[in-house]
């Protein structure tokens, strides 16, 4: 017991063997020469560690979270709730076009209208939108 063991390894493959041999041989021996074996390879030695094998009833305790009884709403789609925003009024908001590219071929009246907070003016889309939001 006094001389220390070492594996040598050279890669991952072969450090994935010998863990699993240790392993084995921890089980098997009762973890005396097998624990005390450190994996040497690629410059870092690491003292091997005994797998922790949990019970089949603590299994059991930690699956799923409890259910919840609350209903859930309709999901809001998030391509439309990055563009659109609803007011406490109901009125829907929305960026205009025309600001993203190419801005130099503009001039700088319409660059300005592109720069303010539009509205949607359809009455039927607006509906669609803020039910699409769940307003």
């Amino acid at each position: 017991r006094g001389e220390s063991h070492y594996c040598y390894a050279s890669g991952p493959a072969d450090m994935r063997l010998l863990s699993m041999l240790a392993l084995v041989a921890s089980a098997l021996a009762g973890a005396s020469a097998a624990s005390e074996c450190a994996f040497v390879g690629s410059a870092i030695a690491r003292p091997a560690v005994r797998a922790q094998v949990s019970s089949p009833a603590s299994a059991v305790q930690m699956r799923g979270a409890v259910k919840s009884t609350k209903k859930k709403g309709a999901k809001v789609r998030s391509a439309v709730a990055k563009r659109m925003k609803v007011t406490a009024g109901g009125k829907v908001l929305r960026r205009r076009a025309n600001k993203q590219h190419l801005l130099t071929a503009k001039t700088h009246k319409n660059k300005k209208k592109a720069s303010k907070i539009g509205q949607v003016n359809s009455d039927t889309m607006a509906a669609t939108y803020r039910s699409i939001l769940g307003h």
